[in-house]
């Protein structure tokens, strides 16, 4: 009877340590899940007629988007995509802006590189909404404005030259009209990283960003 009460003990403990060995798996699963979902932060930044994504170049993955690698001394990086020539003249031009609004034009991403906090960086008439995301989510907005970059044969990206060959200026995909603005592209990035956007008919500022400041987590930055 005792060698059989033995038996059945030992039995029993050591389906016990099998039992915490499978308990303490998930653990060490779950502790991987948290590092891989590391939150990160973007920037929707609306300054007059400029609406675009700020990143921290640091979080950036290289691989996704090399170009980030020209920008890594400085912290931020702020991305748009609008019109080429409207977006490129001093003042503002009705003949340009009627142009652009009414007929399909050629595209640009502006890509300006900072190290200013961003509440401080633009006027006070602009507003700056902070956005959690996810690494996934982080990344697939990276690859994003990666993919808008109009590139030659051999791969490389291709600055304007509509008024000589611009500095922050790049050429684009798609075609700039009134219904696809710079806040449509915007929302179209969002869309692609998986959040619940619209972008159609997204014409405007206002638009954009009561959509985007209901994601949660997302805050205005105030200076």
């Amino acid at each position: 009877m005792f060698r059989n009460r033995l038996k059945y003990s030992s039995r029993f403990l050591f389906i016990l340590l099998i039992m915490l060995a499978c308990c303490k798996q998930p653990a060490g699963n779950a502790a991987h899940r948290n590092e891989d979902d590391k939150k990160y932060e973007v920037l929707i930044v609306q300054q007059r007629w400029h609406t675009g994504i700020i990143f921290n170049t640091r979080d950036v993955d290289p691989q996704i988007w090399p170009e980030i690698e020209r920008y890594t001394d400085r912290r931020f990086v702020d991305v748009g995509w609008g019109d080429e020539k409207f977006w490129q003249v001093t003042g503002d031009p009705v003949g340009l802006a009627a142009r652009a609004m009414l007929f399909p034009t050629s595209s640009v991403l502006q890509v300006f590189a900072f190290n200013t906090q961003p509440s401080r960086a633009y006027g006070a008439e602009s507003r700056i909404l902070r956005i959690p995301v996810s690494s996934e989510q982080f990344a697939d907005l990276s690859r994003f404005v990666n993919d808008y970059y109009l590139r030659d044969e051999e791969g490389n990206i291709q600055r304007s030259t509509v008024f000589g060959e611009a500095e922050h200026f790049f050429l684009a995909r798609g075609k700039y009209h009134l219904f696809r603005t710079c806040n449509t592209w915007v929302a179209r990035g969002f869309k692609q990283a998986g959040f619940d956007v619209r972008s159609f008919c997204v014409l405007n500022a206002n638009q954009l960003f009561r959509q985007l400041r209901d994601i949660p987590g997302a805050e205005f930055m105030q200076e």
